[in-house]
């Protein structure tokens, strides 16, 4: 690698997105500084956990871990031990929730239950960041660019990229009020649960249900349940397991979503427990069993509904992640895309750095990248509508195209 003198990408956003490129940078050698606006590690701003679907995106890793990173994979998986005790994940049921009929299932083969929280502590390992750097403005010019942070520092590079989430302030500075997210009549109810040690092993090892995670969709509500595992430290303690339940629905009553978004954690247990006997198991045991004290967050679904270029000002500057395709959870692709565009985003400055046009690489990058975006983030909306209610879902993307990469025959299917 020949090397451009003087080159560093400063990285905005230190969440899986912006991690992955830094260690791919870093890898690469190439000069770079992250930044995330959260003020530490552990702060409640990055206290929430949940697991997310992993799958073609872990093609990715190689090309931006290192080997002592690469090696430790295995231990994003919200239950490590399964696959040594059990062998390998049986396919994933969806059912319709009120009558346990299974409506299809989601092939597992190269389908893992990842951790948040513990892909982020991983992605962490030997990387300097900087916290509590909220961004205020960005200044472009001819062979630089200027981040300017709410603590009135300033950091300068040669490239920037945005990895700062689906509300990414590196978007809106770029284009304004066309970055702004559309709300939709669909509840979030995202929590993290744990049950006493007879419950836990209930839910997780009785044969009928799934052992890693269970999807269903109830008619009636317009609701979509799962329960799945978030984190199984130790596997002869069930008492310590930590599950995740989480509830998408659909505001099928005006002013439910406003009703759900202002109740107390209380308020949200009591409603969940109301409406539990109208599922069947796992998911109404799950959800009359939440201890009493348990926090329940609860937030509006929202997507970047029509996404439209932005000026990367000569290459200067662009976005990945959720910052550049801020899509809804339902068919499990985020991650994966995200992934997807950490990887793309650091071959692109190699090429760079080995002295390639930055305007011309990274022009391709977003145009790839913006067209990437705009058709998973179209097939999400879909997946949201369908799987909300049992007589869609077999019309609709998950059924249809399952979790994997979508080409173009099976957009066309699906659509």
């Amino acid at each position: 690698m020949n090397g451009q003198s003087g080159m560093k990408v400063l990285i905005i956003g230190a969440g899986t997105t912006g991690l992955l490129i830094a260690q791919g940078l870093k890898k690469s050698g190439i000069a770079f500084e992250i930044y995330e606006r959260a003020p530490s590690a552990n702060s409640s701003q990055r206290a929430r956990d949940w697991s997310m679907a992993l799958h073609w995106g872990s093609n990715n890793f190689e090309s931006c871990l290192p080997e002592e990173v690469l090696s430790k994979i295995g231990a994003l998986q919200c239950d490590e031990h399964y696959q040594d005790l059990h062998g390998p994940m049986p396919d994933v049921p969806y059912v319709d929730g009120a009558t346990g009929e299974v409506l299809m299932h989601i092939p597992s083969n190269g389908l893992r239950r990842a951790s948040r929280r513990k892909m982020r502590n991983l992605f962490t390992t030997g990387l300097d960041i900087h916290w509590g750097m909220k961004v205020t403005s960005i200044d472009v010019a001819e062979t630089s660019v200027t981040v300017t942070f709410e603590d009135g520092t300033t950091a300068t590079g040669t490239h920037l990229v945005g990895a700062d989430g689906a509300r990414s302030i590196v978007r809106t500075t770029l284009l304004g009020d066309k970055a702004v997210l559309t709300p939709l009549p669909y509840t979030l109810v995202n929590f993290k649960v744990s049950y006493t040690a007879e419950q836990a092993r209930y839910l997780k090892e009785t044969p009928k249900f799934h052992p890693i995670m269970n999807f269903s969709t109830h008619h009636e509500h317009k609701s979509l349940c799962m329960l799945a595992n978030l984190d199984i430290a130790d596997k002869d303690r069930p008492e310590t397991w930590v599950f995740q339940l989480f509830y998408s629905v659909y505001e099928d009553e005006p002013g439910q979503q406003a009703m759900l978004l202002g109740m107390t954690d209380a308020e949200r247990i009591a409603w969940m427990k109301s409406r539990a006997h109208m599922w069947v198991d796992p998911y109404k045991s799950a959800t009359e069993w939440i201890p009493e004290g348990t926090a329940i967050p609860a937030d509006v679904c929202m997507l970047w509904k029509d996404p439209v270029p932005w000026d990367n000002h000569k290459g200067r500057i662009t976005l990945a992640g959720d910052a550049a395709h801020a899509m809804t959870p339902h068919r499990g692709q985020g991650l994966n895309n995200a992934i997807q565009d950490a990887a793309n985003y650091v071959a692109v400055i190699r090429k760079i750095n080995d002295g390639a046009d930055a305007a011309a690489e990274v022009a391709a990058y977003d145009e790839e990248v913006l067209e990437r975006g705009k058709r998973e983030i179209g097939i999400s909306y879909v997946s949201t509508v369908s799987t909300h209610d049992v007589i869609k879902f077999k019309d609709g993307p998950l059924y249809k195209m399952g979790i994997k990469r979508p080409d173009a025959e099976v957009v066309a299917a699906a659509a």
